[in-house]
């Protein structure tokens, strides 16, 4: 793990050999940026080190890339290490759980047809009855819903395993990174344990709206995680 020094004179970190690596060829960082082991004292350049290209001591190569400015170093990686606004992640949410409604309009549009059409006529359902209702309404229509739910499947865990980003995430510029080093999540994190291991939750009756409650409370913690994103070890950020 590596403390890096930005050019403000703030230590930043400690962070592991992926997500500097990212920074070097982001730009963020360069070759000349101060840093040091987060176990020791001494500092050094990332040059110095062998895990970017250079063994201590080692004479510079010639092809060695030219140097960035050190100044875009302090506030990316505040900005990489800081949570996304609770009010952005909301309507990213928001987009996400519409898209997925969409897909349900093959079977709620003819579900509350038959119930308005049932309550003009006065007519008057037990639960049982109207139960019996909706699962016959959605055996008839879900060969009608299924290609849209599985295009957006496809579409989010595509986004998902690719950027770290659903829909929603693209187009409000958020992503979902490790905690605490702000590395790439990667696809066992993003999408088994943060998207399917919830998914299977929810589905168990009694406890699927309890979780959700739960989860979507956890916003207003101050690291603004989710109970999904201490179930995968992530957080969101601006990307």
């Amino acid at each position: 793990m590596f403390i890096i020094l930005g050019a403000d004179g703030k230590e930043y970190g400690p962070v592991h050999t992926g997500a500097v690596a990212a920074w070097i060829r982001e730009g963020r960082a360069s070759l000349q940026t101060k840093a040091r082991l987060s176990s020791e004292t001494k500092w050094q350049t990332l040059g110095d080190f062998a895990e970017f290209g250079l063994r201590p001591g080692a004479p510079a190569p010639a092809s060695l890339p030219p140097p960035v400015a050190d100044a875009p170093v302090a506030a990316n990686m505040v900005a990489a290490a800081a949570p996304a606004s609770r009010w952005l992640r909301l309507p990213a949410a928001m987009i996400d759980g519409l898209l997925k409604t969409l897909c349900y309009l093959p079977i709620t549009v003819p579900l509350c047809r038959a119930m308005f059409s049932q309550a003009l006529a006065g007519e008057q359902r037990s639960f049982a009855e109207i139960t019996t209702l909706t699962n016959q309404i959605v055996s008839d229509h879900f060969m009608q819903a299924a290609p849209w739910f599985a295009l957006l499947a496809a579409l989010q865990l595509g986004l998902l395993a690719t950027r770290a980003q659903s829909v929603g995430k693209l187009l409000l510029k958020l992503r979902i990174v490790s905690e605490p080093d702000g590395a790439p999540a990667g696809v066992g994190r993003v999408i088994f344990l943060r998207s399917c291991v919830p998914f299977v939750i929810e589905q168990i009756p009694g406890i699927s709206i309890l979780f959700w409650v739960v989860d979507s409370c956890f916003i207003f913690r101050s690291d603004h995680r989710c109970l999904h994103d201490l179930i995968a070890g992530t957080k969101v950020v601006p990307s």
